[in-house]
């Protein structure tokens, strides 16, 4: 189906082939009419009708050709736009193997430009796009990672759905601020830890530091995951869908064994080592992250720090211990070195040997 506008008669026209079911549709929308001459149907351009238009034919493929901002309500054929396009979007991302997590954040950045643009998908151009990154800088403040994080999810949306030539190997992406991670020293770690009373509480942070976790590993941990016997930990399908194995602590599998004998969750089905209140379902981000900030209040740590700084904290230490970059790389999981190397800016290591000029004066 495809749609215009006649602005001198503020009519909206409709033309489609020939359907029985469609006509029937379009005789519903009030002063509908067809035009024998120009072999369309027409109906005034209004909300009402524009938005019962887009409900009745919202699984229809749809095209405009006139621009999106002249029609009634542009909001309106967005809304429609998303709902027909984003669920294709996303069961292609599946199908590609995309986390979840990368799935929600690609569908929400694609449904806020979506809105914004206000233009037929099909017409976008690579100046709408960059537009639209400057909005995201400029008039809501968002940061650069931020903004790179949509150019990323519009570029698969085009790959994946639109297919518009000539945008993706040209869009500006804004230059990276390089911030260096949040890590804390040793006896902040023991301090933090001090703080939570509840073992289950407990052994999370300890394991998030002791093995150098992301929260979404360590809540998706199962027993079995446990290797006691090599002392290792089994990460299953971290991030980049990657396996990897990491340290087991040998005063972490003495708390661990406590744990098991008191909380029981072994009995449980699915065997998650952190049940969450169903316990089918492993414990949340979001309950591991307020665990964190709980026990930074409780030790008085006033610096600025998430749970991931526990695993920053693990590899900053390693390195200021004297392990091999590469090996710390492997216990993280990282792809490149590149993302390792970012801690030789943080520890110590080096810097501790350098005597102060002010001590010799």
């Amino acid at each position: 189906m495809r749609l215009k506008l006649d602005k001198s008669r503020n009519l909206i026209c409709v033309s489609f082939d020939y359907d029985e079911v469609v006509i029937r549709k379009m005789n519903s929308i009030p002063g509908s009419r067809w035009n024998p001459k120009r072999k369309y149907w027409t109906f005034e351009n209004n909300y009402s009708n524009l938005a019962l238009f887009l409900e009745i034919f919202k699984a229809k493929y749809l095209l405009f050709d006139s621009r999106i901002k002249e029609f009634a309500d542009p909001e309106l054929i967005a809304d429609y736009f998303n709902y027909y396009y984003l669920p294709q979007f996303e069961k292609k991302l599946k199908l590609k193997g995309y986390s979840q997590n990368s799935i929600k954040v690609y569908l929400n950045h694609n449904r806020s430009f979506i809105k914004y643009i206000e233009k037929d998908l099909f017409r976008i151009k690579m100046a709408d796009v960059n537009d639209y990154v400057l909005y995201l800088l400029d008039e809501l403040n968002n940061t650069h990672s931020y903004a790179n994080q949509f150019i990323s999810a519009f570029k698969t949306f085009n790959n994946l759905i639109l297919e518009l030539d000539g945008i993706n190997n040209k869009l500006l992406r804004p230059k990276k601020k390089k911030k260096l991670p949040k890590v804390l020293n040793k006896r902040e770690v023991k301090d933090i830890i001090a703080a939570v009373d509840n073992l289950k509480h407990q052994l999370i942070l300890i394991l998030t530091y002791s093995a150098g976790l992301r929260v979404s590993e360590v809540v998706k941990l199962k027993i079995s995951d446990i290797d006691s016997d090599r002392m290792l930990i089994y990460i299953r399908s971290a991030k980049g869908y990657k396996d990897r194995y990491t340290l087991l602590s040998k005063s972490v599998l003495t708390k661990l064994r406590l744990y098991l004998k008191a909380f029981q969750v072994h009995k449980y089905d699915a065997q998650w080592l952190f049940p969450g209140q169903n316990k089918e379902k492993h414990l949340s981000k979001r309950s591991a992250q307020k665990v964190f900030k709980r026990a930074c209040k409780k030790a008085g740590i006033n610096k600025e720090v998430g749970i991931h700084s526990l695993r920053h904290s693990f590899a900053t230490h390693l390195l200021e211990q004297g392990v091999d970059l590469r090996y710390i790389q492997n216990l993280l999981g990282h792809k490149s070195s590149t993302t390792t190397e970012i801690y030789t800016h943080v520890s110590n290591k080096n810097l501790i040997k350098i005597t102060n000029p002010f001590d010799k004066l």
